[in-house]
């Protein structure tokens, strides 16, 4: 654990009304850090080449973000997200004062708007000015790039990373043929190749040693590769239950709730994979509708849980869905499984081979 995370974890918890507060009031907030940060006259200077939308955007995740760590009382979440924020952003082009000019901003607009509830936001402010120039060390370590975990995959996932950069679609195509004949080689095949591959193509983005259009193009590959695998092939004859799945309401990542929905279509589920970005409330249509035994959601960014959280709450209040188990996943939770509780889910899956794992204890379903 960091001393940043060591004193984070310190802050007062902020109350639930000045948490509720600052989410009423996120669209006047941004509209005043937006006017604010436009009108400067040294704008260009702090994000450098940059399109003034890269700034606004940034600007919407940080208080759909900060939301989220006053909901769930996360500033441990806090410490390990600034840095990887500083990084992202200074090797795109970003000037680290950039981030103390728009910290201030937020202050400014807190204190307009939050008269009587922001003695307790600004505190968590203040302490993230306080500790600025610890967290532009902390972003200049380089984010982990590595392949698989397991040795005798290592190499195999090497070259993968290697094509997958290069845009080589016909290698990445050949060895999916060769390593993927059944569900359980797939399962394998996900686990120690794609998924730490998709984590080093996104460490490397971080880095700034690669741009945004060969992180996407990566991306893309293992979309064409997934869609290309024959998984109903790999489907036994025996049910175990109907899932349904999904990326979270604003997650647009939704590769690794793809391959947990083919994993458990392989593993003998009845699965709805319904992709990425779908509205809460057409999630939970479609789930009063179909009735699952197993709902599962991924998440992948930290401003994004409270929508998750929304709804397995809504879930659990419908009596028509009491056997439903709900099941987590995603990089938003994996460091910090105290979520978990605070969600409302049932579980959390680190992985693909974890999920069928979890999936059949949550649903009685074990061999």
């Amino acid at each position: 654990m960091s001393d940043l995370t060591i004193q984070a974890e310190k802050l007062p918890r902020v109350s639930l009304g000045a948490a509720r507060k600052f989410a009423e009031l996120e669209d006047v907030l941004l509209d005043a850090v937006n006017t604010h940060m436009t009108g400067r006259a040294d704008l260009a200077d702090l994000i450098g080449s940059n399109p003034v939308d890269a700034m606004l955007t940034n600007h919407r995740n940080h208080a759909a973000f900060m939301a989220n760590v006053f909901h769930f009382g996360s500033y441990a979440l806090l410490a390990e997200t600034l840095p990887w924020v500083y990084r992202a952003y200074r090797n795109q082009g970003f000037e680290h004062a950039y981030f103390s000019v728009e910290l201030a901003a937020w202050k400014a607009a807190i204190r307009e708007a939050m008269p009587v509830d922001c003695k307790e936001i600004l505190a968590v402010y203040e302490w993230m000015l306080s500790r600025h120039e610890d967290v532009i060390t902390l972003s200049l370590l380089p984010a982990e790039d590595s392949s698989s975990a397991v040795e005798q995959w290592r190499p195999t996932c090497e070259e993968f990373i290697a094509a997958l950069l290069a845009g080589d679609v016909e290698f990445c195509r050949g060895l999916t043929r060769r390593m993927v004949r059944s569900g359980p080689e797939m399962v394998e095949f996900f686990v120690h190749v794609v998924q730490p591959a998709l984590y080093a193509v996104g460490a490397r983005w971080e880095n700034g040693e690669i741009g945004v259009a060969q992180e996407h193009l990566a991306s893309a590959i293992v979309s064409r590769l997934l869609a290309s695998i024959p998984v109903a092939e790999f489907s036994p004859a025996m049910a175990r239950g109907k899932a349904v799945v999904s990326a979270s309401t604003n997650e647009f990542h939704e590769l690794g709730a793809w391959m947990v929905a083919f994993c458990l279509e392989s593993d003998g589920w009845d699965v709805r994979y319904l992709g990425a970005n779908l509205p809460g409330d057409d999630i939970l249509a479609f789930v009063h509708a179909e009735q699952p035994d197993l709902l599962c959601l991924s998440v992948t960014m930290a401003f994004n849980l409270n929508a998750v959280k929304r709804i397995i709450e809504s879930v659990r209040v419908d009596a028509s869905l009491v056997r439903t188990r709900v099941l987590v996943g995603g990089q938003a939770v994996l460091n910090n499984p105290g979520l978990l509780h605070d969600m409302g889910a049932d579980a959390f899956a680190p992985d693909c081979k974890a999920a069928i794992r979890v999936a059949r204890s949550l649903c009685m379903q074990e061999d």
